[in-house]
């Protein structure tokens, strides 16, 4: 078999295959009768080990700390969990089955693209072939008049309604670690392009405060000027005369909105229901949208951090699909010379069995897992750091700083 690579920065790695597990590619000491398995859970502990010293130096060194998430994030969410690609494409076959009826009637061009994309079952692709047609030729309605678009639309944004499960700890230990630091440091950004509110679930049982830029007042509507405020204790700021900000706070930005948003007019409030969710739908419109109010807002959040010396950067769940944000990174990486990328990913590769059946093996790192930041020949640049990892064992073995937790206690009247 192929190196399966678990760990990668440009002169470091921790890999492994069915010979041995290896530290920089030279093998390491094994005993006699070992064999895959042995090496995977040799090399998989060494991974998370140099990560977990790596992450303490990174934030120790870096003053500002922005982590982005996307779907990898929600699927380890128990039997509340977010659905993969194909468990999606065939919650909505119904819809879709309703909608492509249209152009199997039809020959030629129409009839063959919409076949492909059936096959491949790609619901990004079928959402911007149909919105294509539409712009071109009118809504697809059903025989009721109703706008089919729309109700495969809302079938989308019901899947993410997602409750966080009883079991489910790792959304509030990621939280509760990224946000054990000095006090006069900035707040950790946390970035999403997922749609569930999982994360604000998880900060509510820890009690923790979210500024995600809606008011705190009632109904919250949404305004980029929120970013701008902080939370502080009143007394302690009066007996220093100097800010003492109050811990537990995080900022939190949903770069394709979130499934308690909802827009009416000019402004878009966040309610506890919602029948027209605010969100950017997977398709090749998300790009355009992502430059409009709200969504705007969050992306120059991003880049502008991004663009700030001493950046880390965490990148967990996220599958690399959207150019916008990837553009976005890839500049950094580039241009930045203060700042360094931490991705977590997960893959799997098909592969063909002695006996000629195919069968499915994680991937490790590679090119095609993470296409601009590893090169096809396995190079990676200097300020980038690959660890191939789920989200929650990733979050089991990012390493927590207690030393603030003693300022966690909050005695104090607080604005």
């Amino acid at each position: 078999m192929k190196r399966i690579y678990l760990y990668k920065t440009a002169n470091k790695s921790v890999s492994y295959d069915n010979e041995h597990w290896y530290v920089d590619d030279a093998p390491q000491p094994q005993k006699d009768g070992e064999g895959l398995d042995n090496f995977k859970e040799y090399a998989t502990a060494q991974a998370y080990d140099i990560m977990s010293h790596d992450i303490t130096k990174y934030v120790n060194h870096f003053r500002n700390i922005a982590v982005l998430t996307a779907a990898g994030t929600s699927m380890e969410n128990g039997k509340h969990g977010g659905k993969t690609r194909t468990e999606l494409w065939n919650s909505y076959k119904n819809e879709i089955k309703e909608i492509s009826s249209v152009f199997m009637h039809k020959d030629g061009t129409l009839k063959n693209r919409c076949q492909a994309i059936i096959e491949s079952q790609n619901i990004e692709d079928f959402l911007s072939f149909v919105i294509l047609y539409e712009k071109l030729n009118g809504d697809i309605k059903d025989n009721n008049g109703n706008l089919l678009r729309c109700k495969l639309e809302k079938k989308i944004a019901d899947a993410c309604r997602l409750t966080l499960d009883e079991d489910n700890k790792h959304h509030q230990d990621f939280i509760r670690k990224l946000t054990a630091r000095k006090p006069t440091e900035p707040r950790v950004q946390l970035y999403t392009t997922n749609y569930d509110t999982l994360f604000e679930q998880a900060a509510q049982r820890m009690n923790y405060t979210i500024i995600d830029g809606f008011s705190f007042s009632y109904p919250r509507i949404f305004n980029g000027s929120n970013f701008d405020h902080d939370i502080v204790y009143r007394e302690r700021t009066r007996i220093k005369n100097e800010e003492s900000f109050v811990p537990n706070v995080i900022q939190l930005f949903k770069l394709h909105g979130s499934i308690d948003w909802e827009k009416k007019g000019e402004y878009v409030y966040q309610k506890e229901q919602t029948e027209h969710p605010c969100i950017i739908y997977p398709a090749s419109e998300k790009y355009e949208s992502s430059y409009e109010q709200p969504y705007f807002e969050m992306m120059s959040h991003l880049q502008s951090t991004l663009r700030k010396e001493g950046t880390l950067l965490i990148v967990v769940g996220f599958g690399f699909q959207d150019k916008h944000i990837q553009n976005v990174i890839k500049e950094a990486v580039l241009q930045n010379p203060n700042f360094h990328l931490l991705v977590a990913c997960y893959g799997k590769k098909e592969i063909e069995k002695e006996d000629g059946n195919k069968d499915w093996i994680e991937s490790g790192i590679t090119h095609s897992l993470v296409p601009d930041f590893v090169s096809e020949d396995g190079a990676i640049s200097p300020n980038v750091t690959i660890l191939f990892s789920k989200f929650k064992a990733f979050v089991e073995n990012y390493p927590y700083n207690n030393s603030y937790e003693a300022d966690n206690i909050n005695n104090y009247e607080t604005i």
